[in-house]
């Protein structure tokens, strides 16, 4: 399973299961350059970037990295991952 790339910087909470957001611009940063952004959600947390072609995120439970979700958008890692582990 793929993992945020170890030279990359953490630049926060850039979307939230808590109520269904993602920060503006939030895409564009991502593919701007070596970042990577936490989504937390009740049951589970991720980490999300960019990768030259998709989207990327580290799903964890419990501190266990269970899956790398890929999608061409940030909406669409949100969507997926809260049809997999809840929205809330």
């Amino acid at each position: 399973m793929e993992t945020v790339p170890t030279d990359y910087e953490n630049i926060g909470a850039v979307m939230s299961n808590f109520d269904h957001t993602i920060e503006p611009e939030t895409e564009e940063k991502l593919k701007s350059g070596k970042f990577y952004g936490e989504y937390p959600a009740w049951n589970f947390h991720g980490d999300v970037w960019f990768d030259s072609e998709k989207f990327k995120c580290m799903v964890m439970q419990y501190w266990m990295h269970i899956e790398t979700l890929e999608a061409s958008s940030l909406e669409e890692i949100m969507e997926i991952a809260s049809t997999k582990w809840g929205s809330d």
